[in-house]
């Protein structure tokens, strides 16, 4: 299982990798314009989760780096605090 999570969170940094590369150098038409819209309907998703997971988040230690991780991995990263 956790061979699974690292592969997807792997997978998860490198679309983000590529919506930011997409910022600076846009890809072509409609791909640039899919790319966008995919990280930021995966971004609102993981803002609603850090929303939703905030008391879990609370006294943890290095409280705004696991805030930072579930903005980029969302529930991949709250599976790994159970």
């Amino acid at each position: 299982m956790m061979n699974l999570l690292s592969f997807a969170k792997g997978a998860l940094a490198m679309f983000w990798l590529v919506a930011l590369l997409n910022l600076f150098y846009p890809f072509a038409t409609p791909l640039g314009g899919w790319v966008n819209w995919a990280a930021l309907l995966v971004l609102l998703a993981h803002v609603g989760e850090l929303l939703l997971f905030r008391t879990r988040l609370q006294g943890l230690p290095g409280q705004w780096w696991q805030r930072l991780q579930v903005l980029l991995f969302g529930m991949l990263h709250l599976q790994h605090l159970r």
